[in-house]
């Protein structure tokens, strides 16, 4: 059935809502490739952070850690974290020494992030804040976890602010869950 002037309003909005989605597009392909979907991964960290972390460990340690860190909250951003799939991911896996380490480090995070209303539980952004040294030489990363808001009528996002500890074992960096 054709409608009087109901053509001519879909031509008049057509330019305008395609416009909008090149120009929302354009905007989001603009953001430079980083870890964790930021633009740099080690933009907050201090000069005298990272001064603390190359004389508590081995050269070979500081080396991997930012890339290694980054790498995996890298495959953990803008998965949804309350599914099978993402559980069963040995690419995340294999940051564990043990699937039971790997298991308590997963629900205290769905949990973390259905607290913080995190919608879906997928967080769309994570930023590294800062590292401390632990006193067995542990690392702890403080992070903010961001995503869309899982409340009804809150457009902003979301934000959870947590710390994982890391520790290097036998030559190689592991993340260490906390108590659940």
């Amino acid at each position: 059935m054709n409608v009087p002037g109901r053509s001519a309003f879909r031509a008049g909005k057509a330019p305008a809502v395609g416009a909008a989605l090149i120009l929302a597009a354009a905007l989001g392909c603009a953001t430079p490739p980083g870890g964790a979907g930021t633009p740099e991964w080690t933009a907050e960290l201090t000069d005298t952070e990272r001064a603390s972390v190359a004389a508590a460990l081995p050269a070979e340690a500081v080396d991997e850690l930012l890339p290694l860190s980054s790498l995996f909250y890298e495959r953990i951003t803008s998965r949804r974290f309350n599914s099978r799939a993402t559980f069963e991911d040995p690419s995340v896996r294999q940051f564990f020494p043990t699937l039971a380490a790997y298991s308590d480090y997963y629900a205290a995070l769905v949990d973390d992030l259905d607290r913080a209303n995190i919608e879906f539980n997928r967080p769309t952004r994570i930023d590294l804040l800062g590292i401390e040294v632990g006193p067995g030489g542990n690392l702890f990363l403080s992070l903010r976890f961001t995503g869309d808001n899982d409340l009804p009528l809150r457009w902003w996002n979301a934000t959870l602010e947590r710390t994982d500890e890391w520790s290097w074992r036998d030559g190689r960096w592991y993340v260490v869950p906390g108590k659940v």
